[in-house]
């Protein structure tokens, strides 16, 4: 049992001084031009500015799928979704309208050579740069 602690405890303080291996390097905002993760540094993708804000949900049946979007390493990578089924009308009465709403959660790191733009629907993607240190 005295063992299992002390490899925990190590693992720990291990995992722990590996990760103070980053140091703040400058804050950036990445557009449409495909942008690249210099060697020797990471980012840390932080959020989003969106190009136009939460759509409303519609009063009719129509349904309205929304997908924002940014390129990372040439896929599209989905960072909001917004889905709005109108109220459904039947004999026996109707159903409210339904909306839903995703969006990815940060942070996310970003190891060098990772390439980054914005998408569809998004203006900037706010992130800061870190430079590894040995």
């Amino acid at each position: 049992m005295r063992m299992l602690i002390v490899f925990i405890v190590t693992t720990l303080g291990i995992t722990a001084l590996s990760a103070q291996n980053l140091q703040y390097g400058k804050a950036k905002l990445i557009d449409s031009k495909v942008d690249t993760v210099p060697t020797g540094r990471a980012w840390k993708l932080e959020g989003f500015v969106f190009t136009n804000s939460i759509a409303n949900c519609p009063s009719s049946s129509t349904e309205v799928n929304i997908t924002d979007s940014i390129l990372l390493n040439g896929n599209n990578f989905a960072v909001r979704a917004q889905r709005f089924f109108g109220p459904t009308y039947t004999s026996r009465g109707s159903t409210a309208p339904t909306y839903l709403i995703w969006k990815q959660e940060t942070p996310l790191w970003l190891p060098a050579g990772t390439t980054l733009a914005a998408g569809r629907g998004v203006s900037y993607i706010n992130i800061i740069e870190f430079k590894e240190s040995p």
